[in-house]
């Protein structure tokens, strides 16, 4: 078998391992921001926590599988007091002052973290059998890459169904879009508000769950996450869902071959795409998106 076929194939799924990723992330983010109107910058460190939950889960005895259950739903109860006591009361504000109060809050979980955990990496242990590898026409990839895809694409889908096909999903895209009929409807927007928070930072938390055994476990792993999510939002649009899901396999690809062939530059590049993008397609690549 070739070696540069070898090399591209590796290439590719690397691409869209990281992709998921940052769709994880971003379109928790987005989610937020498209019905609440609130760009939450600690949404990366909510992303760490839940690193670091499943990091502790798993070492003190739970399995990988369960860990990744518990640990988001653990990431949804921080999430949840985040939106009950620092964003709930200044919702009617002007969106500064939600982004000032949850840069604090991201100082403040970070500290945390480096008080509870320290500052040294952590890794999250897997079972062994994701830990091996497979073979794709004899060419070799960890197992572990492959399980993150699988995961990735799951959560999308249930996305996707929740969204499209259940009451919750139907109210929340209505909520986005007029948010006074929802509520003359009798719904309790406090309810969806909360929902929605919920929903963004457990898929935040299923990210740093499955990202801990591959990407090192540290109180600012959030910090570069957010970076480039917010790269995934301006380039797909912010509030635009199918935009993500576009931009987050983009800037992967491009940061994943940008980190091989010109690895000091490979951030300056993806930079220079969301600037072209802001120039000539404001809205995003879809031209879906939102802004105050």
């Amino acid at each position: 078998m070739p070696s540069d076929l070898t090399f591209w194939v590796q290439t590719i799924f690397n691409c869209l391992g990281l992709g998921g990723l940052m769709l994880l992330i971003a379109i928790g983010l987005n989610i937020i921001y498209g019905i609440n109107r609130v760009i939450n910058l600690a949404h990366g460190s909510i992303y760490a926590l839940g690193a670091y939950f499943g990091y502790t889960l798993v070492a003190k005895g739970l399995s990988f599988f369960w860990a990744l259950l518990v640990a988001p739903i653990m990431v949804v109860a921080v999430g949840l007091a985040i939106e009950r006591s620092v964003i709930a009361p200044i919702r009617a504000r002007p969106m500064l002052y939600s982004l000032i109060l949850t840069y604090g809050v991201m100082v403040t979980i970070d500290g945390l973290a480096k008080y509870i955990w320290g500052v040294q990496p952590q890794f999250i242990a897997t079972p062994a059998f994701l830990s091996r590898t497979v073979y794709i026409a004899e060419i070799p990839y960890p197992f572990y890459r492959f399980f993150m895809l699988f995961v990735t694409a799951g959560v999308m889908v249930g996305l996707m169904f929740l969204l499209g096909k259940t009451k919750m999903g139907i109210t929340m895209r209505a909520a986005s879009h007029i948010p006074e009929m929802v509520s003359v409807l009798g719904i309790n927007m406090n309810l969806v508000h909360m929902g929605v928070f919920a929903l963004g930072c457990a898929l935040a938390g299923i990210g740093g769950v499955i990202a801990g055994p591959l990407l090192t476990v540290y109180p600012m792993m959030g910090h570069e996450m957010l970076i480039s999510c917010f790269v995934v939002l301006v380039i797909g649009g912010l509030g635009s869902l199918r935009g993500s899901v576009v931009a987050a396999l983009l800037v992967g690809t491009v940061q994943t071959l940008g980190y091989i062939f010109i690895t000091d530059y490979a951030m300056v590049v993806v930079y220079v795409m969301m600037a072209l993008v802001l120039s000539f397609m404001p809205r995003g690549l879809l031209g879906e998106g939102k802004f105050e």
